[in-house]
C-alpha cells in the first residue's frame, strides 16, 4: 500500500488548500475560463469587471486573490497591470492534484482489490 510522507503531505495540503480557496469563486473560475479558452490572452481590472458584471473593486480583489495563489502573473503596461497565466506555477499546481488525486485513486484501487 502507498505510504506518504506526513510531512511532505502536509506542506502540499496547505498548498493546495490555497489554491483550492482561491479557485472555490464562480468569478474566478469563469476567469480562469475565460483565458483558457483563447477569448482573452491578457485581462485587466477594467475588462474583468465588464466581463463578470462586478465593480472595478470586486474585479481587483479577484485577480489579486488569483495572483496570490500564482494562478496569474501580474505585468504593468503603462497605467494599467494586464494579468496572464504563470505557467509555471500553474505546472506545479498540476503535480500536486496529480498526486493528491493518484494517492486517492491508488487507494480506491486497494480496496476494489480487498473485495
Amino acid at each position: 500500500m502507498l505510504r506518504i510522507n506526513s510531512e511532505c503531505s502536509c506542506d502540499i495540503s496547505e498548498e493546495l488548500e490555497e489554491l483550492f480557496k482561491a479557485l472555490a469563486n464562480v468569478n474566478r473560475i469563469m476567469l480562469v475560463y475565460s483565458l483558457a479558452s483563447g477569448e482573452l490572452e491578457s485581462v485587466n481590472v477594467t475588462q474583468m469587471a465588464r466581463m463578470m458584471g462586478l465593480t472595478q473593486p470586486a474585479a481587483s480583489q479577484h485577480l489579486k486573490v488569483l495572483r496570490t495563489a500564482r494562478i496569474l502573473d501580474a505585468e504593468k503596461q503603462g497605467n494599467q497591470t494586464y494579468y496572464t497565466f504563470n505557467q509555471s506555477a500553474l505546472v506545479k499546481h498540476k503535480q500536486k492534484i496529480d498526486f493528491l488525486f493518484g494517492c486517492v485513486l491508488t487507494k480506491c484501487n486497494y480496496l476494489e482489490e480487498k473485495e
